[in-house]
């Protein structure tokens, strides 16, 4: 049986789905997405990797990103610095980088959404780091109803 967190998460992805199929047959630019094997192969890459932009809350923020990530504030302050890199962007579902996402691309800049979020990021077993990039395993799923995997430690 699908648990409430991954209905949820279902229902996200079909929802921003026909949203998105509805802004293309509308001429609108085209909001991509990354999965997670992808984004993890990037920031890895030897060549220059995507600006990785958290997009979740201060509160979920103080816990742990991916390694690498900046905040969207940090990101806005310093656009000028990204301008020609393309940006992945990231919450914990993909709803909130979905809609950054659509606003950069329509600024004009090559954003994509990793829609997996932070979550699919800790489903694959990958390293969170802590705000002072320090390895963790603590992760706030958003809502406890959020499956996180046992080797991880959820923190609200």
């Amino acid at each position: 049986m699908m648990s409430l967190g991954d209905l949820i998460i279902r229902l996200c992805n079909r929802g921003f789905g026909t949203i998105e199929a509805t802004r293309r047959f509308l001429g609108r630019p085209e909001v991509g997405t990354i999965s997670t094997s992808e984004l993890h192969s990037a920031l890895k890459s030897d060549v220059l990797p995507p600006v990785l932009v958290d997009v979740r809350s201060d509160a979920e923020q103080t816990v742990s990103r991916i390694p690498g990530a900046i905040t969207q504030q940090e990101y806005e302050a310093e656009a000028g610095a990204f301008a020609g890199r393309q940006v992945a962007v990231y919450c914990t579902v993909g709803g909130r980088s979905y809609l950054y996402a659509r606003k950069l691309v329509a600024a004009g800049v090559d954003a994509t959404n990793y829609r997996d979020g932070i979550l699919g990021w800790c489903r694959d077993g990958l390293p969170l780091e802590s705000p002072d990039k320090q390895p963790t395993t603590a992760v706030h799923p958003y809502w406890r109803i959020f499956n996180v995997p046992d080797q991880y430690e959820v923190k609200t």
